[in-house]
């Protein structure tokens, strides 16, 4: 799985919306079925037609089974969980909003892909790559630090499972280490690796812990192949997750996940949950950027999951020389990073090589992990994860930030210093309030009457943040809190009231400090979550309320969130005169996988628009008269989504010119990322566009001339048409940047050419990035 920049959440639907889905078109205005069941469409991250499915109790509705084909199944706690393909014919909607609400569902949602990019080893000899053993400070460790040495059976061995695609079960270095596995995929062959990936992530971690003497039985250290994929694009959420229940039921006190997805998964919370329950310790990649052909960065924020989950550790990738590399995904969820670039170890057929990605920094912090289990088999996964956060080489500066999370790891200082109980000291003041990453825990202990803990949440979009503080099993002492927001009041909260508080905040910053009149020391964990706000356009969660729009010629932009399960946003359109009508849904995230659905009032028929991946715009073209037309907005896995998602309307008169599309700021043209290419006509006939900024941003528009071109004017207005910069092109100047920090709004931007450049092209570039 190879490495993602801030701006690449726009930078997507900026590529994409040179591109109509292809498919999508409906020349004559016909009504169309939805796609094909159980066909792949191009570019889509989930496995068509597969759903996974928990049930609460032991026993499956008969009336489910008509409707599936059962994959797998297996009995989870009290309940079932299934991996199951519709049957042809079935209506997906239909299906799901009816088994959603059974009382006996626990959840059900897409079965979404995991996958790891393709192994690219590259020979590196007898100590080339090894550079990442003295980055991490592993060789002093080997020096300085003695490990226990197995004498009994009652010595607590510690095993970590890489969960992927198996491992080279013949391989040197790996065999001292081995015990048994299981392949999920075909339980009646040994889990072994094909692809290789898996094998490198186990070699990576055997890397780390060959410098102590004696290997497997003798430290006590082993590794568990559990095989969840073949040749590492057939991996999915389900096998994942059941390969984690797997290692934990097995005895795993550590599991390294180097695969993932953009995309929440309530199967996957569940298992993460299960071990942490367990007490076993989960470390999970960040994930690596989405590229396009040309190479530009399109994604690498946020990260990836599981490795988002509160009790997983997060891994980024850094260089040779301690920098973020730039295609390894970075956000909330970051706890670490370790290196990622050219990481040798073991591969196919007993051989070595190098690879690069956050696949092969996570298994460095497995390794760690199960070096501090070793020394210490009490310790519980959040005390792990602290001590790992604790001793790791912060950037410069920081405590902890989006891109190196506390740092960068160190096992020696691992092994070697004292666990504090508290790591996010000092904090007692707003002033040195500690970093407390969005829909993350942290644990942390106030030390009587004198003492006083305070956080800082940065939120990016208006919504509803809710604080969870509990106890380390014992009774909630008399707590206060006191919740400040950007630009609001400090509330304060004591008691009961204290233990769970929901509050909405702009976005920015919010801080909560937390207090307590007891003089007993007192150990508690802190959760935030985070949720968006409503929309303006809600409640529109049905075709009989949804959201009227008069339609007018040119572009129209309407911004809506999706703010929670299985939300559902209606529009109706009112269709002026006959024309072409053009759909399109911008998503700001790859958390998100939006889908539209097309109706015409009257109409029992619909189509559905569903062709692109997490994170891609979906776009829809139709000839219309003057009629009524909804449009269904929502997510394919159902998932609230944290950033907001744009739904433009364009309509184009049939006796309309659509060559005047965007000349004036009613019909402005969305801007994106990217690079436009556009005809200029003259001083009477300017360009309009519009920039929508959902966070503060480093805008940089770059606007170029073409050669024989010789008087250029282009001005950036905001959303009441203030003029906030102007610049001007002439022959001894072809280029000019507009590059500002602008806050979250809506933007207007005007070019206009001279009348001696009349059919030449200029070149309008945008790059966005976070402040």
């Amino acid at each position: 799985m190879n490495g993602m920049n801030r701006a690449g959440w726009l930078t997507a639907v900026g590529m994409m919306l040179l591109l109509l889905v292809t498919g999508c078109t409906d020349p004559d205005g016909r009504d169309g079925p939805d796609p094909t069941p159980g066909k792949k469409e191009s570019g889509k991250k989930t496995v068509q037609q597969e759903w996974v499915i928990k049930w609460k109790e032991k026993k499956v509705d008969p009336a489910f089974l008509h409707t599936v084909d059962v994959l797998h199944r297996r009995e989870n706690g009290g309940g079932i969980s299934m991996l199951v393909r519709l049957k042809g014919g079935v209506k997906e909607d239909e299906w799901l909003d009816r088994w959603s609400s059974h009382v006996n569902v626990e959840f059900i949602h897409p079965n979404q892909k995991y996958e790891v990019e393709k192994e690219k080893h590259r020979d590196g000899g007898a100590q080339g790559g090894l550079y990442y053993i003295n980055q991490i400070r592993a060789d002093e460790a080997w020096r300085k630090v003695p490990l226990p040495i197995k004498k009994t059976e009652s010595d607590q061995s510690v095993t970590v499972a890489v969960v992927d695609t198996g491992i080279d079960l013949d391989h040197p270095a790996l065999v001292p280490y081995l015990v048994e596995g299981v392949n999920l995929k075909d339980s009646s062959l040994p889990p072994e690796d094909k692809m290789g990936h898996g094998t490198h992530v186990a070699g990576v971690v055997a890397e780390v812990w060959k410098g102590w003497e004696g290997k497997g039985e003798l430290t006590g250290l082993h590794l568990m192949p559990v095989k969840v994929m073949s040749d590492g694009s057939d991996g999915d959420v389900y096998y994942t997750s059941e390969g984690i229940r797997e290692a934990v039921r097995r005895g795993a006190r550590v599991i390294v996940l180097a695969q993932g997805s953009w995309t929440y998964s309530e199967a996957m919370a569940d298992a993460v949950a299960y071990a942490e329950e367990h007490g076993v310790v989960v470390v999970g990649a960040a994930g690596n950027a989405s590229v396009n052909r040309e190479g530009e960065i399109l994604y690498n924020s946020p990260i990836y999951y599981p490795a988002a989950f509160p009790t997983v550790i997060g891994v980024g990738s850094v260089g040779p020389a301690g920098k973020v590399v730039p295609t390894s995904n970075w956000g909330t969820g970051i706890d670490v990073v370790a290196p990622g670039e050219g990481i040798r170890a073991a591969t196919l057929d007993g051989k070595f090589g190098k690879d690069s990605g956050t696949s092969f920094a996570t298994p460095q912090v497995g390794a760690l992990a199960a070096l501090i289990l070793r020394k210490d088999p009490n310790k519980n996964p959040a005390q792990v994860r602290n001590l790992i956060r604790q001793t790791a080489r912060p950037e410069k500066g920081h405590r902890w930030n989006q891109q190196y999370g506390y740092g960068l790891i160190d096992v020696h200082r691992a092994l070697t210093e004292k666990p504090r109980k508290d790591i996010h000291e000092p904090n007692d003041r707003e002033a040195e309030a500690a970093p407390f990453p969005m829909n993350q825990v942290v644990e942390g202990v106030l030390e009587g009457a004198g003492d006083r803990d305070c956080f800082e949440v940065e939120v990016s979009y208006s919504g509803m943040l809710t604080f969870t503080l509990k106890g380390a099993g014992k009774k909630i002492p008399e707590v206060t809190a006191e919740i400040t927001a950007a630009d609001q009041k400090r509330v304060r909260y004591e008691g009961k009231q204290a233990e769970q508080i929901r509050v909405t905040v702009p976005h920015g910053s919010v801080i909560a400090c937390y207090s307590t009149a007891g003089d007993r020391s007192w150990e508690y964990t802190l959760e935030n979550r985070y949720r968006p706000q409503p929309d303006e356009y809600e409640n529109n969660d049905h075709q009989w309320n949804a959201f009227n729009i008069k339609v007018k010629s040119g572009y129209s932009v309407f911004r809506g969130t999706l703010h929670k399960r299985r939300d559902y946003d209606w529009y109706r359109l009112d269709i002026p005169d006959e024309g072409t009508l053009t759909l399109r849904v911008d998503i700001w995230s790859p958390r998100g996988d939006p889908v539209m659905f097309i109706q015409r009032e009257g109409s029992w028929k619909g189509r559905k628009v569903d062709q692109g991946a997490e994170g891609k715009a979906e776009e829809y073209r139709m000839k219309v008269k003057q009629e009524s037309v909804y449009v269904r907005v929502s997510d394919y896995g159902t998932n609230p989504i944290d950033d907001p998602y744009n739904l433009i309307v364009r309509f184009e008169p049939k006796n309309g010119d659509a060559e005047e599309a965007h000349r004036t700021p009613s019909r402005a043209a969305p801007l994106h990322p990217g690079t436009t290419a556009e005809r200029m006509d003259g001083e009477a006939d300017p360009d309009w566009y519009i920039l929508f900024l959902p966070q503060t941003e480093k805008a940089t528009i770059q606007i170029r001339i073409p050669r024989g071109a010789e008087d250029t004017t282009w001005w950036l207005y905001d959303e009441n048409l203030r003029v906030l910069e102007e610049k001007h092109l002439s022959k001894g100047r072809k280029q000019s940047d507009l590059g500002s920090e602008l806050a979250p709004g809506t933007y207007y931007l005007r070019v206009r050419g001279g009348d001696a450049d009349a059919g030449k092209s200029y070149r309008l570039k945008v790059t966005l990035g976070s402040s």
